[in-house]
Formats: structure tokens, sequence, C-alpha cells
């Protein structure tokens, strides 16, 4: 009895390694289709102004600061 319980430990790993492989594959390709479902339903158009937007709100427009050129 004492033999069959190191060979079982090592299927029980062996069998969550695989399921966990298995579920991160499944995952990326899930999250890989949604992502380009998504980007493909919004258009280029929406995701350049919300892109913009953020850029806008982090504080990085593009355009020089005028108050510290007139320092």
């Amino acid at each position: 009895m004492s033999k069959a319980l190191p060979h079982h430990r090592a299927v029980s790993r062996r069998k969550r390694m695989i399921l966990f492989a298995a579920g991160a594959a499944c995952g990326s390709a899930i999250g890989l289709i949604v992502g380009s479902l998504l980007t493909f339903w919004i258009g280029d158009g929406t995701l350049r102004a919300i892109q913009r937007g953020i850029r806008r709100i982090s504080g990085d427009d593009g355009h020089p600061s005028f108050d510290l050129l007139l320092q």
C-alpha cells in the first residue's frame, strides 16, 4: 500500500499540471478572441478617441505646457 501512495501523488500532480496548462491555454485563446472582436466592434476611430482621452487625463496630451514655458 505504501508503494501506491507515491504513484498516486505523481499522477495527481501531473493531472493538476495538465489541467493548469489547458486552462491557461483556453483562457489565453478566449481572451485573444474576445479582445479582437471587441476591437473590431468598437472600431479604430473609437479606440483612438479612448486613447486620446486617457492621454489627456494622464496629462500627456501631446501639446507643450505653456506654464512651463513662461517660467
